[in-house]
């Protein structure tokens, strides 16, 4: 399974989810999620001919830009090495791959990637379902051949809005190896002192409200 992400004319991006029919003519429309903060609302239906329509100017309202789909074993030597020149540690690039065979994380995660309309993995991530409510993101991570042009900030979004989606309102945990504010922009926060147990690597959460307990522990089970 894979969903589509679009840029729309006036610069947004969005993640169609699918097609739905009219409950009165079973007309189709297209159910699409906005990859942004919008006080508004966040899913939104169109008329699949408007959504797919050209506008007077020749511009398309919708342009296909990416596409995210969850990792397939086939595809997990290519992904988990986009994260090897940070967490190497000294091991060959097949210790490194193999390395995640014994991980807990990894067994038991749930991969996303994004990929090119032709089909080529740029960036991956994981995610970690700790309990109802709570979800984790993991091994964030671009080919570094393909960094600087913002595909991880695409799929990290992209799969947070999937998952709200699907699974209602969620609370967000995430470990920042690099400047928080580049995840602030997604709605996370720097975390209390308190919950810093693996620092250089900065605790982030979304959400206005303390972690509960139970939510702080979650913390605990990354590494």
């Amino acid at each position: 399974m894979s969903w589509t992400l679009y840029r729309h004319y006036k610069g947004n991006h969005y993640l169609r989810l699918g097609l739905g029919a009219h409950s009165e003519d079973l007309s189709p429309h297209v159910v699409y999620r906005c990859l942004y903060d919008n006080p508004e609302a966040r899913t939104w239906i169109r008329p699949q001919g408007m959504f797919e329509e050209t506008l007077e100017d020749g511009r398309p309202r919708f342009t296909p830009v990416a596409r995210v789909r969850l990792v397939q074993p086939e595809d997990n030597s290519t992904v988990l090495a986009f994260g090897y020149d940070a967490w190497g540690e000294g091991k060959t690039l097949p210790e490194f791959i193999s390395g995640y065979d014994q991980s807990r994380n990894h067994q038991r995660g749930t991969r996303y990637l994004l990929e090119t309309l032709a089909g080529v993995p740029v960036a991956g991530l994981n995610t970690l379902r700790f309990r109802r409510g709570l979800m984790g993101l993991a091994s964030v991570a671009t080919d570094p051949v393909q960094r600087g042009k913002g595909y991880s900030a695409l799929l990290v979004r992209a799969t947070m809005e999937l998952l709200r989606f699907s699974h209602g309102d969620l609370r967000f945990l995430l470990f920042s190896e690099v400047p928080p504010s580049v995840y602030e922009r997604h709605g996370f926060r720097v975390l209390p002192p308190e919950h810093q147990c693996f620092l250089p690597s900065v605790a982030m959460a979304t959400g206005d409200t303390p972690l509960s307990v139970e939510e702080a522990e979650s913390l605990k089970t990354y590494f």
